[in-house]
């Protein structure tokens, strides 16, 4: 065989071996992008604590069968798609076990938005100098609002406190208990929301947050000073902290609502569809 005949050959051999390496490459990316899409999918983002395996029953004593009936139902009734129109419900035991604990934590009549028998309720997990928080806050907040003056939705806060050594949040969430001993948790929370630019992270001292106060009314400025610098404050707070990390939640904002949860400030739809979906779970 002749050299350039040798050349042609091993050119052939060389075109289909790039051919292969190129199909296993893509197989390779469609791999990666499948797994990465079930990590980032809307509602995936259970606390940490929660094992991956589901349970036969779940906290309420619900069996995994029923709650699969009733997201059926759900979906036959309203054509929406679990976890991408609304949060999903969490089955498993571990994760309904850290949805409970931030749920009850906060379950205290200052700290809620609402009717105590509300059939549905959202613990809003976020920290003052949160950009997403912010923008949850100040887009999707005032409208839910509708749900809680129709007897749907209780809203509960609790502090988690994530840029305290770069914007000395903490001093807003202590502020913010501060705030609540006078029975103005909500109007503070919203006032800081409204005074924060969009897309920053504002930074936070003991005078801006004494305005915040002013701007709401709290007339007692003494005592809330006294209140935000107390020992009391300060251990809320980081219990209030402590406790999302010990169940895996390490970002804000992170909402428990019903038996579900929703990491980031997702549209109003998102939340308006879930909100329904755990009001007909509660019908069930």
């Amino acid at each position: 065989m002749s050299d350039k005949n040798k050349s042609v050959e091993r050119s052939a051999a060389n075109v289909w071996a790039l051919k292969i390496i190129g199909v296993l490459a893509v197989l390779v990316l469609l791999a990666i992008a499948f797994f990465l899409g079930r990590t980032t999918a809307p509602g995936a983002n259970t606390p940490a604590a929660s094992p991956s395996s589901p349970q036969k029953t779940t906290a309420g004593g619900a069996t995994a069968g029923d709650a699969q009936k009733a997201v059926a139902d759900f979906v036959a009734q309203t054509g929406l798609v679990p976890g991408q129109d609304f949060a999903s419900s969490v089955t498993n035991e571990g994760g309904l076990k850290a949805m409970k604990i931030l749920r009850d934590g906060a379950d205290e009549p200052e700290r809620t938005l609402g009717k105590p028998d509300a059939p549905v309720t959202l613990t809003v997990l976020s920290d003052f100098s949160c950009p997403m928080c912010t923008s949850w806050g100040n887009d999707t907040l005032p409208k839910l609002q509708k749900y809680v003056d129709d007897g749907t939705l209780k809203i509960q806060w609790h502090n988690m406190v994530i840029f305290a050594d770069q914007y000395q949040s903490d001093i807003a969430a202590k502020a913010s208990i501060a705030a609540m001993k006078q029975g103005k948790l909500w109007d503070f929370v919203r006032a800081a929301y409204h005074t924060a630019p969009e897309g920053e992270h504002p930074t936070y001292d003991e005078n801006k947050v004494i305005q915040i106060a002013q701007s709401i009314g709290i007339t007692d400025l003494g005592r809330f000073k006294t209140d935000m610098n107390s020992p009391e404050a300060q251990a809320t707070v980081s219990e209030e902290t402590d406790s999302g990390h010990s169940v895996g939640v390490n970002g804000t904002p992170f909402f428990v609502l019903g038996d579900s949860t929703i990491s980031g400030a997702y549209p109003i739809e998102y939340f308006e569809h879930s909100i329904e979906y755990q009001k007909f779970l509660a019908t069930k």
